[in-house]
């Protein structure tokens, strides 16, 4: 018992030092992404907050000489109950925090898979009555845990209350993500299993084998997940917003990987690179999606997309010269022709 809890002892304290870390780089990003930003900041606050709650909870079994659930429903007959009620308050805390920050998960999927803030608001009863049914849950059940004979019993049945809760609300993720990838294809920088897999191993290691990884998991699931999203800043002009050159070779790995697949381009020349910046704005808002603009130089912009009729091209450019003075273009793929020919030719 004791190597278990000094090892969870190091595994918290490795959490919170890696989500202040966290922090710092999520302060650094650009104001453009403000709702990214906003959501990774809460993010991080929650797990910051679950590590720090672990570390109270090891830290205090380590003054009780080991906690386990015989010490439950046994106030009187311990020599520091404060201590006894700091390890329950900071594992019950801690379980409650874990359904919030599922919940959060969902709401972030809403937002960033479909831009749709009020997912949970319409579905209410769906999405947020299970976090207000387990924040009763948690108020209960604390003094019951510590002061009633039945203490154990009754955090058991809180645990299961909460695995239902943890369960369903993963589910809906999943669900999300299907949904995403039944309408939309494949989900690029954007990879679920980096956040899924730590998180899930963390809480697996801790409920089942007594290993308080939880935090640490979260915390890696978290840094991951924001590592693979910001990826895609690497290939974007910072003036633009468009795809820089680099980016090129992103495409042809997806190419290889069967998972792009593009039928025509569109182009836009310039005459002089000082109104870049300003057309940026115009392209981007008439630009359908599933297009990719990319930078080829100063004053062309090459935007690839899987439409495979001359049309409604002809529809986009003519919208966008009708704001701009530009020139425009279009190429469309040829029968015998691979996507990498494709792309070869028209970059």
């Amino acid at each position: 018992m004791s190597t278990k809890l000094y090892v969870s002892f190091a595994a918290d304290l490795i959490a919170v030092i890696l989500m202040i870390c966290q922090l710092v780089r999520v302060n650094k990003l650009s104001g453009e992404n403000a709702s990214l930003k906003q959501y990774f900041r809460r993010f991080s606050w929650v797990v910051l907050l679950m590590s720090a709650l672990h570390l109270l909870e090891s830290y205090a079994a380590v003054q009780l000489g080991g906690f386990t659930e015989e010490s439950y429903g046994k106030l009187s007959e311990t020599e520091k109950p404060i201590w006894l009620w700091t390890a329950v308050a900071a594992l019950i805390l801690d379980i409650f925090l874990s359904t919030v920050f599922l919940y959060m998960w969902i709401t972030f999927l809403s937002l960033f898979l479909f831009q749709d803030k009020d997912f949970i608001r319409r579905k209410f009863w769906v999405g947020f009555t299970p976090l207000i049914i387990s924040a009763v849950a948690t108020a209960v059940s604390l003094p019951m845990a510590v002061m009633s004979e039945l203490g154990y019993v009754v955090f058991l049945g809180v645990v299961c209350l909460f695995f239902v809760i943890g369960v369903f609300y993963a589910l809906i993720g999943l669900w999300l993500l299907r949904e995403y990838k039944r309408q939309n294809g494949y989900l690029r920088f954007f990879n679920p299993w980096v956040f899924f897999i730590p998180v899930f191993a963390g809480w697996l290691l801790q409920d089942f084998f007594e290993w308080g990884f939880s935090a640490l998991g979260s915390t890696l699931g978290v840094m991951l997940l924001y590592a693979s999203i910001i990826k895609e800043q690497r290939y974007k002009d910072p003036e633009t917003g468009f795809y820089n050159t680099d980016f090129i070779g992103y495409l042809k790995g997806l190419i290889g990987r069967k998972k792009y697949d593009p039928c025509s381009a569109m182009t836009f020349t310039l005459d002089s690179p000082g109104d870049m910046g300003d057309f940026s704005g115009i392209l981007k808002a008439q630009l359908p999606k599933n297009c990719e603009p990319i930078l080829r130089n100063d004053c062309e912009v090459v935007a690839l997309t899987n439409v495979r009729e001359r049309g409604p091209l002809v529809m986009v450019m003519e919208d966008v010269k009708a704001l701009s003075e530009v020139k425009t273009g279009c190429i469309l793929r040829k029968k015998e022709e691979t996507a990498a020919e494709f792309m070869e030719r028209v970059l």
